[in-house]
């Protein structure tokens, strides 16, 4: 009886999981096709749509890959799974996660450099350096993603596959290897960067505001709601990057009382359905492309009646 339940409970998950998918899909879709014909007309790309691109890529490879995992357990299961694949599995998570808090805490960054003004030569040293570092920083993000998760992930394959074996460990593995700690010390490093870069734009903001003020300025000038913009997808992005922060966690603590890994698969499926719009409100190019379709469908359909 117990097994039927959790059954038709991973059915469900997957179900969500594959309409998240779907949702997605069109959405990865028009961001990767709007940054990518406009590198082709202008021969460049702005840095936050560089970043917002490498996003959306990662956040699509990773929807795909959960729901190819959870086809293939419901189907096989993972009783019998080499460890080969389970380093797979975990090389393949644990990476694409750090990708994405890396593209976040760059994009934190790029933000921030471009809205916050200190007049002090070390801060207006990399304003002037940072922009020089594109799209090379990126590429080097994801090799460091690699080399860092390669050794965690060959752990935790080791730690699975024995697990799979019926030897059990009295310890977490998250106390036993020292790769998983060094994994999430510069998993922490990097979204305290990122939490860094947020706090300090959101100060920025309140004192531009503040300023707008008492000059009698309109608040809603441009400036400000592209600030406003910016502080709105840093905050969304925080709130994703907590979930890709716990889930790893969760699955090395977690992974055997199926009611705790399938309610955060199911919570986590559904918050990835806001990624593309808070990719799309980071970019304002994005935005007025969005709007334009919208309008030209509107437009054709009010025709054809």
């Amino acid at each position: 009886m117990e097994s039927n339940v959790l059954k038709a409970l991973n059915i469900s998950i997957l179900a969500v999981e594959s309409v998240s998918l779907l949702f997605s899909f069109s959405g990865y879709i028009f961001i990767l096709a709007v940054n990518i014909l406009d590198w082709i007309k202008n021969k460049r790309l702005d840095i936050s749509d560089q970043i917002i691109s490498g996003l959306g890529v990662f956040s699509l490879l990773q929807r795909t890959y959960q729901v190819s995992i959870r086809c293939v357990a419901l189907m096989y299961g993972l009783h019998d799974i080499t460890r080969f694949a389970w380093l797979c599995i975990h090389l393949t998570y644990s990476s694409i996660d750090l990708c994405t808090l890396l593209f976040s805490s760059l994009l934190g960054v790029h933000f921030c450099l471009k809205i916050v003004n200190l007049n002090q030569n070390f801060y207006i040293y990399i304003q002037s350096m940072f922009p020089k570092m594109f799209p090379w920083i990126l590429l080097l993000s994801v090799l460091t993603s690699l080399l860092i998760s390669g050794p965690a992930a060959w752990d935790l394959s080791q730690h699975d596959f024995n697990s799979t074996g019926q030897i059990k460990t009295s310890h977490s593995p998250l106390n036993r290897f020292l790769s998983l700690k060094f994994f999430y010390a510069f998993f922490s490093f990097c979204f305290l960067i990122f939490l860094m870069s947020l706090l300090v734009t959101i100060v920025s903001l309140h004192k531009h505001v503040r300023r707008m003020q008492n000059n009698a300025t309109k608040l809603r000038a441009e400036s400000a709601e592209a600030h406003v913009n910016a502080v709105r997808t840093l905050l969304s992005l925080l709130c994703l990057n907590l979930l890709y922060f716990i889930l790893p966690i969760i699955i090395i603590y977690k992974k055997n009382e199926p009611q705790w890994m399938n309610g955060f698969l199911l919570i986590y499926a559904m918050c990835h359905i806001f990624d593309i719009p808070i990719l799309i409100r980071g970019s304002t190019k994005l935005q007025k492309r969005l709007k334009k379709m919208w309008f030209h469908f509107a437009t054709v359909s009010f025709t054809i009646i």
